[in-house]
């Protein structure tokens, strides 16, 4: 799915709008369930002819032909619905499978501004439970409502056939029914509403501190988190009760008129009966067909509750859609072979929402091949600098350029496919070690993905692992220990074989003796490439071409790791007396 396409309108407008664009598709399913319906209709004509014909006349063999007609269609029904079931299951998953990848897909475009700012469960809320709710709105209405309604207007005119009597009563019914579902379609809408954002707030917040669970024990904080999750909660079935409350004296008065209304239907009907009007073959078939005709308004009633939860829920996942959150990048150029120069040219950036800039004016070119480190105390832009890089964000003024291109011009997928990134807290995926590995590039052989692994340092503590490169890491990659997942990352990276390598802060983390496996690794992964490292501890950088000093988003010193270290009063000499190493 292109970039480009995220910037327009999530199209259709609203639910029902959405389930109309998919008629091509459902239109297998309708066909066989309005046949179902229809094989149907003639049963109050069979009911009323045994009644008013077969019985008084004592025709045995006429009650058994309309019997043996109402088993025909009945098979016919049965026949028809399977079928029809078929096609719905078969064809709802489709539409459901691409609302969830175009949802999915759109996460992945989305500008880091936004994902900054919306807690996860939030998002997991609307892939999932979102979509879940939409699916559940659109069964009962392809299913019930739909079918119900073309076979209540054709039991409407049969009703006609047999008796204008009997449609002037149903006719009266319709508004009944109609003001009950206007009075409480409100009330309904406000309370799902209400009941989406509340289940939205407490999965961002108990997915915010389940993943967060290590920092809550070890702070000892467990009360604290419990009342915070117990206040959403309880807002949560605050919203559920008045959503329940609402339902459930909507179905009480549902239930109340439509009981009303039969027992209307008798009494109306036996009037007609004793003045000679209406047969008790016509009486019967009204009786019979009365709680089908007014079914679809009764489906109304109960289905808008399931409808308005849908139609929220997919407001909820066009509020995304259509949001402009978006990577701005939609270039198409890609320089090949890339060979990874990269100029910074007066480029200022803040991020969205504040003011206060993060870089000030940077101007820097890296030669191919280079090995560049950045430096400087926290929240001087190191980070800042290699998201820009990357596209992660968009520079508020001045202009990025790799191998001469522009960002705006440039294929920014083609620039991350041919980058790797090792970072201090790398994330392994659940699955395997041989799969994160061989997710820096799928298409790798088993032995390219193992030369990786032997070339990372990592072979040396996954020989002694009882399923080797099978073994599964928990989620994050939880089981292994801190420089094993930076090895595991390392071999990911080296077999991805990028033309640009940023390296953040890959050792700080680590033991000494981890710390030596892993630079080597890392020295050994930044051969012949242009690497960007981002450094705290300034003794991982002697190997570096070239250091550039960072203080409040301004670059300060750029030089040698040598000549800068023999700088007295610089900043880069500074920095090395506070660590204890000038």
């Amino acid at each position: 799915m292109k970039p480009e396409l995220f910037h327009k309108p999530f199209d259709p407008p609203n639910l029902l709008r959405y389930m109309l664009r998919h008629t091509r598709v459902l239109a297998a399913y309708l066909s066989w369930r309005i046949l179902s319906i229809l094989v149907t209709v003639p049963f109050p004509v069979i009911t009323q002819r045994i009644v008013d014909r077969s019985i008084p006349n004592r025709d045995y063999a006429g009650m058994c032909l309309y019997t043996c007609y109402g088993l025909l269609l009945l098979l016919i029904h049965y026949g028809a619905m399977r079928i029809a079931l078929k096609e719905l299951s078969s064809n709802l998953q489709v539409m459901m499978r691409a609302m969830r990848a175009r949802i999915f897909q759109k996460l992945q475009f989305m500008h880091f501004g936004f994902l900054d700012k919306t807690q996860t469960g939030r998002l997991l809320s609307k892939y999932a439970f979102d979509t879940q709710h939409i699916e559940g709105a659109m069964i009962p209405i392809l299913f019930n409502v739909i079918p119900e309604t073309v076979r209540a207007l054709a039991l409407t005119l049969v009703l006609t056939w047999v008796d204008p009597w009997l449609t002037a009563f149903v006719l009266l019914t319709v508004p009944v029914f109609a003001i009950v579902r206007i009075s409480y379609f409100k009330r309904i809408r406000r309370s799902n509403r209400a009941v989406r954002l509340a289940r939205e707030r407490l999965t961002g917040q108990a997915s915010e501190f389940i993943s967060a669970i290590k920092l809550v024990r070890g702070f000892g904080q467990e009360p604290e988190v419990r009342g915070n999750m117990e206040n959403v909660s309880d807002d949560y079935s605050a919203s559920r009760q008045q959503q329940m409350m609402v339902n459930q004296s909507m179905n009480v008065m549902v239930f109340m008129m439509f009981t009303g209304l039969n027992l209307l239907a008798v009494a109306f009907g036996g009037f007609l009966a004793i003045q000679g009007v209406l047969t008790i073959g016509a009486i019967i078939a009204l009786v019979s067909a009365l709680p089908v005709i007014l079914n679809p308004i009764n489906l109304y009633t109960q289905v808008s509750i399931q409808y308005l939860l849908g139609s929220e829920s997919y407001q909820s996942i066009k509020e995304v859609m259509d949001s402009g959150y978006v990577e701005k990048w939609q270039g198409k150029e890609k320089p090949s072979p890339l060979r990874g120069k990269i100029e910074f040219e007066h480029v200022r950036f803040h991020y969205p929402e504040k003011e206060e800039l993060v870089l000030h004016d940077l101007d820097l070119t890296i030669e191919p091949g280079e090995h560049v480190a950045f430096v400087g105390p926290s929240g001087s832009g190191k980070s800042t600098t290699v998201n820009l890089l990357l596209g992660l964000y968009a520079p508020s003024e001045g202009v990025i350029r790799i191998d001469g291109v522009p960002q705006e011009r440039l294929g920014m997928r083609y620039l991350r496919r041919n980058s790797a990134i090792v970072m201090q807290d790398n994330i392994l995926l659940s699955g395997t070690l041989f799969d994160n590995i061989r997710f820096g590039r799928p298409e790798a052989t088993n032995n390219e993905v193992v030369e990786a692994a032997r070339l990372a340092n990592a072979m040396e503590f996954i020989e002694q692992l009882p399923e080797g490169l099978d073994t599964k890491v928990g989620e994050r990659g939880v089981s292994l220990s801190g420089g094993q997942r930076q090895r595991i990352a390392i071999a990911r990276a080296l077999l991805r074989d990028p033309k640009i390598l940023i390296l953040d802060e890959a050792t700080s983390a680590l033991d000494y003796e981890s710390e030596t496996l892993v630079q080597e690794a890392l020295n050994r992964l930044a051969k012949n490439r242009t690497t960007l490292t981002i450094a705290h501890r300034l003794s991982t950088v002697r190997r570096a071409d070239r250091i550039v000093v960072l203080s409040h988003g301004r670059m300060v010193e750029s030089g040698p790791y040598q000549e800068l270290a023999r700088r007295e009063g610089g900043a880069f000499h500074s920095l090395l007396t506070a660590q204890g190493e000038a």
